[in-house]
């Protein structure tokens, strides 16, 4: 046998030394033992990578043979060898892949004898035959194997063709198609993964987390760097030296985690460290998984609210209203205050579903649900129970001042009309109220009270409230109307002035009149002032309806003059909120201008309350207006039974003494002594003096015994028309001077 060393001659007979020396026995008796060394020596500079000329097996005698085949098939190595010609002269190996062909039928042939069954290795040999040395890869089967292709040559360095080594790579590919697949799941995977070293420093980050958190590996080293949380929001050593203590009890942790994005968003994120470890159990990387919960916690959020809340109007629903009311209830028991719910059920609401459509009917309850968000308190609860009707609970109630304040704001609600799809309706409701502990301890029995009140307050005629705890004192459906339909009314043309005759007793003729507001509506009737002007001054509308109220009667008034009528002057009745118009003056100059009348046409009345709740303001108004020569007269003389020394710097022309006054001048003599006192103090002040509800000849007589000189009431003419009035007014005088006669 003959060997040229893959590396020096020397090199290979030192190692060869050592072994005989190692084993005891001299060379030439242990070929194949040195053979096995040689092939040792292939396999171990292979896959150290070293690049010296392979060794070249050639002639190898008979009794080293079988040795070398069968360590080339358990090392799974084959060994071929071609002469300058492609004919193969060496293969070792070949049994441990092919037993079905054996090793003979091979040597002596050209290497095309292996081009059907294995393509790819008989191109690589046909390459190699051409010179040179390379690796390349092919499959045996289902094995795979490298090739390594080196040349050969003879003793005198010429060129004496090529020697294949291939080696089974098949564990080692599988291994890298492991990694390979393992990296590809963890970079495509939908949780955030992160590598870190034993000192925590990051390795590596798949695309889930740059996805998840905005964060590159870069990046996140950069926050590392500078000694940042990083991820974590509100760091907490106390809490990372729990997590490490965890991973070295057991290697693993789970916990939910707030973290934060590279936006400065935090997040909840569900997360996995893991201790990863090597063969003798010590400590290498650790591995971070987590998930984004954001959009879980939002799901369960919606899910949540949808659970709790109706899907119309976005209130709480009957769910969430008993849960609050418990609580309430528990809180007013604890703190020792009270707490009030109000059931809201609306008035015929299945006729307006029917007639304006079940479309219309959900637009008027998410408007009112709008509308009653606007009018209770922040920490109050506003809930749909079902259909149309609705729940209010407020808590820390003082008293039952507070509880008529609330229904009130409740029923405000309904004031102004509601309007979708320009087509407009006026809604009202029923309230029914319950006061925890008065009328229950418990929420069962707060909601049944709260019900039948309901039901008490539609039985007292709608539109209004009523609370079993106060009794008749809560109903307000009395107030059959709603400052909208006041603001309607005008529109609607629904407001009319009457006209009722202000009489000289002493001359025995109509002087002029009192114009009375009247408010014909559609489906209440006849609605006087004393019943709307409270509503109207609350509400902010008796500046629009004392303007239309100004030009009607001077409309009227210029009318008459052109009839030939001599109306000496109208009387209109006004409110604080005209007197603190300041724009009011200039409107009733304006007014006479347009319909050119002088001022002495008119006479503003002013109530003696009023008067004298607003002294200075009225007086500064009564002034000013005097001087342009508007007439003013004090509207229920002697009702508040104070001093009437305030008349001394009013500059008013007439008093009117209260209609309640004559209802008793049938009686003592001590009532007609009070309104003749009255009527002195008129005349000491000079002061016109005007006696209010005459409807007998017996009241006449009297007035006229005691000096007062004008009058007026049903003796003279109701209210009336502007048309009727205009009729009757030249023989008003006359009829009354002939019954007399």
């Amino acid at each position: 046998m003959r060997l040229t060393p893959f590396f020096s001659g020397l090199a290979f007979l030192s190692v060869a030394t050592g072994l005989h020396f190692f084993v005891g026995f001299p060379f030439s008796h242990n070929i194949p033992l040195y053979l096995l060394l040689a092939l040792s020596c292939v396999l171990s500079i292979r896959l150290l990578g070293g690049r010296q000329r392979p060794v070249v097996f050639s002639h190898v005698p008979n009794e080293g043979r079988g040795s070398l085949e069968e360590v080339a098939n358990i090392c799974k190595v084959v060994i071929w060898q071609a002469d300058e010609k492609g004919v193969l002269t060496q293969i070792i190996g070949w049994q441990g892949i092919n037993n079905e062909v054996d090793t003979a039928d091979l040597l002596g042939r050209e290497i095309s004898v292996l081009k059907d069954d294995y393509p790819d290795l008989y191109a690589f040999m046909l390459r190699a035959q051409g010179g040179g040395a390379f690796v390349a890869h092919s499959n045996f089967g289902s094995q795979s194997y490298q090739h390594s292709f080196s040349e050969l040559s003879d003793e005198d360095g010429r060129a004496a063709g090529f020697q294949c080594v291939s080696f089974d790579v098949t564990e080692d590919q599988r291994l890298y198609n492991r990694l390979a697949f393992t990296e590809q799941v963890i970079a495509t995977a939908g949780e955030a993964v992160v590598i870190f070293n034993r000192k925590h420093k990051v390795l590596s980050v798949n695309h889930a987390f740059t996805r998840i958190t905005g964060f590159s590996r870069q990046h996140l080293l950069k926050l590392v760097d500078k000694g940042a949380s990083g991820l974590v929001v509100h760091p907490d050593r106390a809490f990372f030296r729990r997590v490490l203590q965890t991973l070295k009890r057991q290697d693993c942790w789970t916990g939910e985690v707030a973290l934060r994005r590279r936006s400065g968003e935090q997040f909840a994120a569900n997360v996995s460290l893991s201790a990863i470890r090597g063969n003798g159990g010590t400590l290498t990387h650790y591995a971070m998984f987590f998930s984004d919960l954001s959009h879980m916690k939002r799901s369960h959020e919606e899910l949540r609210y949808l659970a709790t809340h109706d899907n119309l109007t976005d209130l709480p629903n009957r769910r969430l209203l008993m849960d609050r009311l418990e609580q309430g209830i528990q809180r007013a028991k604890r703190s020792n205050r009270q707490l009030a719910v109000f059931f809201i059920d609306l008035d015929n609401f299945k006729m307006i579903n029917d007639t304006m459509g079940h479309h219309f009917g959900d637009d008027l309850l998410k408007e009112i649900s709008r509308r009653l968000l606007t009018v209770v308190r922040q920490s109050d609860t506003v809930a749909r129970l079902a259909g149309d009707e609705f729940t209010v609970i407020a808590e820390n109630i003082n008293d039952l001042v507070e509880v008529r304040s609330i229904a009130e704001k409740i029923l405000s609600c309904f004031e102004k009309p509601f309007e979708f799809d320009q087509q407009e309706l006026e809604a009202t409701a029923s309230v029914g109220v319950a006061i925890y502990p008065n009328d229950g301890g418990d929420r069962d029995s707060l909601m049944k009270q709260a019900d039948e009140a309901m039901y008490k307050a539609k039985a007292a005629g709608r539109n209004g409230y009523y609370s079993l705890h106060d009794g008749d004192s809560s109903r307000v459906s009395g107030r059959l109307f709603y400052p909208s339909e006041l603001r309607l009314a005008l529109k609607r043309n629904q407001m009319s002035v009457a006209y009722q005759p202000l009489f000289d007793i002493k001359q025995q003729r109509v002087v002029g009149c009192e114009c009375l507001l009247r408010w014909n509506h559609h489906a209440r009737g006849l609605i006087k002032p004393s019943d709307f002007m409270v509503i109207s001054e609350e509400a902010g509308i008796t500046g629009e309806l004392g303007a239309w109220t100004l030009d009607e009667v001077c409309r009227q008034l210029r009318s008459w003059h052109l009839q030939g009528l001599d109306v000496g002057y109208v009387s209109i009745n006004i409110e604080i909120s005209q007197i603190e118009d300041p724009g009011y003056p200039e409107l009733i100059l304006d007014t006479l201008s347009q319909h050119k009348l002088d001022a002495s046409c008119l006479m503003f009345e002013i109530s003696e309350g009023l008067v004298l709740e607003n002294l200075n303001q009225v007086t500064q108004f009564v002034r000013t207006l005097n001087q342009m020569g508007i007439r003013f007269c004090v509207d229920g003389f002697g009702s508040s039974g104070k001093n009437s020394n305030y008349l001394k710097n009013l500059p008013v022309e007439a008093l009117k003494l209260d209609h309640r006054l004559l209802m008793r001048v049938n009686g003592t003599r001590q009532h007609i002594d009070l309104i003749q006192a009255l009527t002195g103090i008129g005349d000491i002040l000079d002061k016109t003096v005007i006696a209010v509800g005459v409807e007998r000849v017996r009241q006449e007589e009297v007035l006229a015994e005691i000096g007062c000189h004008f009058a007026q009431g049903y003796l003279y003419g109701k209210p009336m028309s502007a048309d009727y009035f205009g009729k009757a007014y030249s023989q008003l005088a006359a009829n009354r001077s002939s019954r007399l006669n």
